[in-house]
């Protein structure tokens, strides 16, 4: 019996012994619509009319994860960090998170989308007397599977110490920045990261994985943003 119980054992940690990569396509997805031709022709009667500097609003939302579907305070103060800068650049003159708790949805199946669920946003960044909304939303898969040391974990306690086992995590972060009067969209921008942690099967945490791709993700994410917005306010003057 002792026999069989380590066999299967065995086979359960090294079933997955190949790497079998991130469907990005499926996060892609997971994040939202992409904006289309057609959705931007129909808002090209609408006007920019941000002040400057301006109040943003930032709903954070979560779409697709691994066993974590949330946004922790340190990644919050991390993105808000890069609003800070844009502060210091005369592009904005506050900047909030907008709380779930102020969100009154009609069809929460429509955000990160458009039509009632956006609506619904931009009435929440209203309230906080925001002009701009800036919907960032979150995805994130791990790629889990062994190598050849996972040999060992056949004796129970090599299960615990011999690193025979990868954790590869993918977060990206999808994001777009409206008029919270109009729906005038002003700018999307996209960003990832990806974090690989080896370890014995039965230490290594798979969120821990997500934790630091995450990280990753935010620190591309706030730089392109933050640049962008940047350029964009040095053309309006």
């Amino acid at each position: 019996m002792k026999a069989i119980i380590v066999g299967l054992l065995v086979v359960a940690l090294g079933g997955c012994v190949a790497s079998k990569g991130f469907d990005r396509g499926v996060l892609r997805g997971s994040l939202g619509q992409d904006v289309t031709d057609q959705d931007i022709k129909s808002v090209l009667e609408l006007k920019p009319q941000l002040p400057s500097p301006f109040k943003l609003g930032v709903y954070l939302y979560s779409g697709t994860n691994y066993r974590r579907a949330y946004w922790t305070d340190a990644e919050k103060n991390a993105l808000l960090a890069y609003g800070n800068q844009l502060k210091d650049a005369g592009v904005v003159s506050d900047i909030y998170i907008v709380s779930d708790a102020t969100v009154q949805m009609r069809n929460p199946s429509a955000i990160p989308n458009y039509a009632t669920g956006l609506k619904d946003l931009r009435l929440a960044a209203a309230r906080y007397g925001a002009d701009a909304l800036l919907i960032v939303s979150d995805a994130s898969s791990v790629d889990r599977y062994n190598n050849p040391a996972a040999f060992f974990y056949w004796t129970i306690v090599g299960a615990y110490l011999v690193p025979g086992t990868h954790s590869d995590a993918l977060v990206m972060i999808k994001a777009s920045l409206w008029d919270v009067r109009n729906e005038y969209l002003y700018a999307t921008e996209e960003a990832e990261g990806i974090a690989k942690r080896i370890g014995p099967a039965f230490v290594i945490e798979d969120v821990d994985s997500i934790d630091q791709a995450k990280k990753i993700a935010i620190e591309d994410f706030g730089k392109k943003l933050t640049d962008r917005l940047i350029r964009l306010n040095t053309k309006k003057q």
